[in-house]
């Protein structure tokens, strides 16, 4: 092992986690490390190799005017007590020890958060950013979310303008890794997992934090995805797309459409269509497509929490049904996510949206397959209770929590 580099970071981790850094203490409080303790396990005096290379090594340093150290009581000669370091010699220690410093580092990343700031227009970013930048001139260090090596937080602000400037198009994963960084595979290997916390955490539409969104679904808002995005329905639908007449009725075992034909897609009216019903899961959409769907109906597949081009998709079947007076149902999974699924379509797309089975009968019902849950999730539940954008389930959830059951929508398939 290089020990004089082991001692020197050893010395200057502590340096700059102590309050001398941060200039809130006296620079005559010494920074020290007791050798013979856990602070410093390499220093074996039981194996006289080691512990005299240390030695060697400390009184090398102290010479040098990097640190002081003292023997051991009765031990002089043979045994270290404790070294600390000199700081007054804190530019050579980091040189030595080929360590960029930590002040440096903070001021090299609080300039590139600055830049950033000032170009990205995304609330989300600036307030991340706002965030970042007040941890750092507060605490002097790199906050969580930002790596501390040099190049990843670079490509971490470099993917967050790209996401910034990029608007409104949809990039599979992969693409998006290689147009930003040359590298198919970087994202995913290096960011992926920093870009989903900072989501979870700054994105003002939903609360990503319960748990019941997908890694996929959260980056899916931002328009990156795993695989091409598309909508399937069926029903009753007249469009038009760059002025060609499209009818979408013949498909009477259902459609599904990508982003650009969705984004292009001109819906003129959705003739006989008396109710509109959202499934959440794929094999409840597919099953009530070929079993039960009616000539009045219109079928969308819903999945999990939709992405920025499937909201447009439900909003221009929204806008075109409420030329018609069409009324809007959803039928999802009786649990946190079926909930929170039901009202995120409710309060930002669909205000007359009414739950379909999802209500106490439906759920007493599916009793033999009921899923029992803990209480950190009959907690999160009960907050549901508190808030009137679920009133629709407040029966319901008020049972769930009696029984300390969910059900899920895939329940009603086994009845069949």
């Amino acid at each position: 092992m290089n020990c004089r580099k082991l001692i020197l970071n050893r010395l200057l981790d502590k340096y700059e986690k102590s309050s001398a850094y941060k200039g809130t203490a006296s620079t005559n409080r010494r920074i020290l490390i007791n050798l013979c303790s856990d602070e410093f396990p390499e220093y074996n005096i039981e194996h006289t190799p080691t512990k005299e290379l240390i030695n060697s090594v400390v009184m090398d340093l102290e010479k040098e005017g990097i640190i002081g150290f003292e023997w051991m009581r009765f031990e002089k000669g043979n045994i270290i007590s404790r070294i600390w370091l000199k700081l007054d010699a804190l530019q050579e220690a980091y040189r030595q020890a080929e360590r960029v410093p930590k002040r440096e580092q903070v001021e090299n990343a609080l300039a590139m958060v600055y830049q950033l700031k000032s170009r990205v227009t995304s609330p989300w970013i600036r307030n991340f950013l706002e965030d970042a930048q007040a941890w750092m001139e507060q605490k002097l260090s790199i906050p969580p979310f930002l790596p501390e090596d040099s190049d990843l937080m670079q490509n971490l602000l470099k993917a967050l303008l790209f996401i910034d400037t990029k608007g409104e198009d949809e990039l599979l994963e992969r693409v998006f890794s290689l147009r930003c960084f040359g590298d198919s595979k970087y994202f995913e290997k290096n960011l992926r997992r920093r870009l989903l916390g900072i989501l979870k955490k700054y994105w003002q539409e939903e609360d990503l934090q319960a748990g019941e969104w997908t890694d996929d679904e959260i980056l899916a808002l931002i328009g990156i995805v795993k695989a091409p995005e598309q909508v399937e329905f069926c029903g009753n639908v007249l469009a038009s797309i760059h002025g060609q007449a499209v009818d979408f009725s013949p498909l009477v075992h259902g459609v599904a459409i990508n982003a650009p034909t969705i984004r292009d897609l001109v819906i003129s009216d959705l003739p006989e269509v008396k109710r509109i019903l959202f499934i959440e899961n794929k094999a409840n959409y597919v099953d009530y497509v070929f079993k039960r769907r009616t000539p009045e109906e219109l079928v969308i597949y819903h999945g999990g929490f939709y992405s920025p081009v499937k909201g447009l998709f439900f909003k221009k079947i929204y806008d075109a049904a409420c030329r018609c007076g069409i009324t809007f149902y959803h039928w999802g999974d009786m649990d946190l996510g079926g909930f929170q699924i039901f009202k995120r379509l409710k309060t930002q797309i669909i205000p007359t949206l009414r739950p379909y089975l999802m209500d106490v009968d439906a759920f007493m019902s599916m009793k033999r397959f009921w899923q029992a849950f803990d209480s950190k999730y009959a907690q999160a539940l009960e907050k549901l209770l508190n808030d009137e954008e679920y009133q629709e389930f407040h029966q319901l959830i008020q049972v769930m929590l009696k029984e300390k059951a969910r059900v899920e929508q895939e329940a009603f398939l086994s009845c069949e």
